[in-house]
């Protein structure tokens, strides 16, 4: 039976109505890899057509949580962040990605500056989902053109984010949009 994208938002809904902290959010990445193994909803959300890009393919009124729908159609290694005060949770539907997790080894209190150490490295794979609360600091790295999908716990653009430079141990804090 398919899953879609309808059920999905419905399914997350109703975990949230029960519980907003990080026991919920795992049972949404539960769901989430129903639908990255959806034929339907990957060939009408990421399929080949689909130009390189993220996508926000469901706001929710209510949570506030986001789905959006990435096509990447090259590889690419992107530098260590975190959502600041939102959970993620990544979920692959083509390829696979390394996820490295960082840790923050100083305590902050220096403008700019930021000492980050690798606090693990592993594979997510097709059909797999992972969840990265608050603060997590997390990146990416892309061999391959890739699909995923990555719901947020809100409108990223609207909330402060940071993004790390481990080889200047620096940390460049990301403003709200607009």
């Amino acid at each position: 039976m398919a899953y879609s994208l309808k059920t999905f938002c419905e399914d997350a809904r109703a975990e949230l109505k029960q519980d907003t902290g990080p026991e919920a959010r795992e049972r949404i990445a539960q769901h989430l890899e129903k639908l990255l193994v959806d034929p339907d909803f990957v060939a009408t959300h990421l399929g080949p057509d689909k130009r390189s890009g993220a996508e926000t393919i469901y706001a929710d009124p209510d949570f506030d949580f986001r789905v959006m729908a990435h096509t990447n159609r090259g590889a690419s290694n992107n530098t260590p962040h975190c959502h600041g005060p939102s959970w993620v949770i990544y979920g692959m539907a083509m390829n696979h990605v390394e996820m490295t997790e960082w840790k923050r080894e100083d305590d902050g209190s220096v403008d700019g500056h930021a000492d980050l150490s690798v606090e693990r490295k592993y594979f997510l794979n097709e059909g797999e989902a992972h969840v990265y609360n608050e603060g997590v600091i997390h990146s990416l790295n892309r061999p391959l053109e890739t699909r995923l999908v990555r719901v947020t716990g809100c409108d990223l653009n609207q909330t402060l984010r940071y993004r790390y430079d481990p080889a200047k141990n620096a940390v460049k804090v990301l403003e709200p949009v607009g």
